[in-house]
């Protein structure tokens, strides 16, 4: 029962300090931020946390003491910024959804990656400053997220670092309070437009196919901030008219982009999106004015943060384009490897291998001119990709449905409309399917996207009594928040039954019992790794699975590299 409570109370307590922080930010960056919505102010406190955390762990470890005192600032900064900013209504909802929502805490098995380094890499940068070289360590630790960073915030006495997959629930729940907030603005001010359709497929998706918070790893998340991007800007280039609030949503646009992109770097491409509104709004001179030096600033330093721990870790920029690895350091990745492991990624997004398979081809080979179209349908696209397929079209159909049977049509359609919301998500998952087909790497919102956009578009011909649409709405919502709870509790019964899940006992996730093993030291530095070939889980913490390394200072700080006598 204690660790019941203490897993309550802590997940609270990190959930102020995510708002807390989003005031603070907006507090100091841009006072018009603090008109944002509770939900908006978190995942911006979300992201700045992120940031400080990047920024600090290259002078010391985030340790018991200094996410005490982390966090102590956020819950000073959400009482001082609700005091000043009364949201109690939107406290409310966001009670009620983390209520509704909270069976998505229990997580006993969480995704492979986890035990591989997603855990590890936390679990250093809570015990250790960073380690230049740390991409010696394995593969795994050469790309590394901004999500590593938010949880290794969370290492605090009694929770230690049971809280470190807990990241994604924070990003879904508020999401969720910014879809469905804007949702309840829309029908209040009766502009039922595409994007009111869009922002409720939007709800069901992420709900009922992201339900598993376990599995987010580093991805899903990113994927449903991506969500929230494509909304921005549908709302921003077809709809607002306000400078005011076109000023404030390109902001906010900004910030979901470059934090989506600190958990995966591929998302720097939506950046593509910006030019289309200042050509559209006319908005670039006014965009760059003193006002918003601050905001640029804060993300070219996240910008420059990514890139340099890249650096750091690999010897590349962005690992692992090999261009990138400019100048060899002693703790680099040879290039000739950064190639061979880019040539690897393509091929496992490709479907060139996987457990219990490998195609017969070479991997470079496979890459080429769609020789890997034929097998990639075979072993991702079925079913994978087929089975999100079905689920995304099930959904739309069921949207479709409840609400055209419920309206009439209007008799003037104009169908070139919105042109440009069919053909910019398409451009983008042509792109994914070209360089990086894998589900894991915006499959699953790409695929979205572009069929949302089309039945959103075909509803908003539609005339509906405001009764009609409240109705269809909340039955929605009703229905989605039931499926995530079913599924979650179908998810949690197998935990119990397949993995002896003793929830009633601890409510923490699995951890194997792994006996470190020392590979190095010297008088200012321990490396270790694991014995008999196990991940390293929660070991002794630098672990690293290449058991033949170096250690050496570079700076201030420690570095590895690779013993090549």
């Amino acid at each position: 029962m204690i660790d019941h409570i203490t897993l309550i109370i802590f997940i609270i307590i990190f959930l102020f300090s995510n708002i807390g922080y989003g005031f603070i930010f907006s507090r100091v960056i841009n006072k018009e931020y603090l008109s944002l919505n509770i939900g908006y102010q978190g995942l911006i406190g979300f992201f700045f946390l992120s940031v400080i955390s990047m920024f600090t762990s290259f002078f010391f470890a985030h340790s018991f003491l200094f996410n005490t005192s982390v966090h102590l600032i956020g819950i000073l900064g959400f009482i001082v910024f609700i005091k000043l900013h009364p949201k109690f209504s939107e406290l409310k909802l966001l009670a009620l959804l983390v209520f509704l929502f909270w069976i998505g805490v229990y997580v006993y098995k969480n995704h492979d990656d986890f035990a591989y380094y997603h855990l590890t890499y936390s679990l250093n940068l809570s015990e250790n400053s960073f380690i230049v070289g740390t991409g010696n360590f394995s593969h795994g630790f050469r790309t590394f997220s901004s999500l590593f960073y938010y949880h290794s915030l969370l290492y605090l006495p009694l929770i230690k670092f049971y809280l470190f997959y807990i990241g994604p629930f924070f990003v879904l729940i508020f999401s969720n309070f910014i879809l469905l907030s804007e949702i309840k603005n829309k029908f209040e001010i009766n502009k039922i437009n595409f994007t009111f359709f869009f922002l409720l497929l939007s709800f069901l998706f992420i709900n009922i196919v992201f339900y598993r918070i376990g599995e987010h790893g580093t991805d899903r998340s990113a994927q449903i901030l991506l969500l929230l991007i494509f909304y921005l800007f549908f709302d921003l280039f077809y709809f607002e008219k306000n400078e005011k609030k076109i000023f404030l949503k390109l902001n906010v646009l900004l910030i979901l982009i470059f934090f989506a992109s600190s958990m995966k770097a591929i998302y720097y491409l939506y950046l593509i999106l910006i030019p289309f509104i200042f050509v559209k709004k006319r908005f670039i001179k006014k965009f760059l004015i003193i006002k918003n030096i601050f905001l640029i600033i804060f993300l070219s330093s996240s910008l420059f943060l990514n890139l340099i721990t890249n650096y750091l870790n690999t010897g590349c920029f962005l690992y692992p384009a090999e261009k990138t690895c400019l100048v060899k350091q002693q703790w680099s990745i040879p290039k000739s490897e950064v190639k061979i492991m880019a040539t690897h990624y393509e091929w496992w997004a490709k479907a060139g291998g996987g457990p219990g398979y490998k195609h017969e081809l070479e991997k470079d080979e496979y890459i080429k001119n769609f020789q890997w179209l034929d097998n990639w349908i075979k072993r991702h696209f079925f079913n994978k990709v087929s089975d999100t397929l079905v689920g995304i079209i099930m959904m739309c159909i069921v949207v479709y449905s409840m609400f055209s049977l419920s309206g009439k049509k209007n008799n003037v359609i104009n169908k070139n409309k919105y042109l440009l919301s069919y053909i910019l998500p398409l451009i983008f998952l042509v792109e994914w399917f070209l360089n990086h087909p894998a589900m894991r790497y915006g499959g699953y919102v790409l695929f979205a996207i572009p069929l949302f956009v089309f039945v959103s578009n075909f509803l908003e011909e539609f005339h509906f009594s405001k009764n009609k649409i409240y109705l269809n709405s909340m039955i929605l919502i009703f229905l989605t928040i039931l499926i995530f709870n079913g599924r979650n509790l179908i998810r949690i019964n197998k935990e119990i039954n397949v993995y002896k899940y003793d929830i009633i006992k601890s409510p923490y996730f699995f951890i194997d019992n792994v006996e470190p093993e020392l590979v190095h030291k010297n008088d200012k530095f321990i490396l270790y790794s694991t014995k008999n070939k196990k991940m390293c889980w929660a070991s002794k913490t630098p672990c690293s699975y290449d058991k033949n390394l170096k250690s050496d200072k570079f700076l201030w700080m420690n570095m590895v590299f690779r013993n090549e006598q």
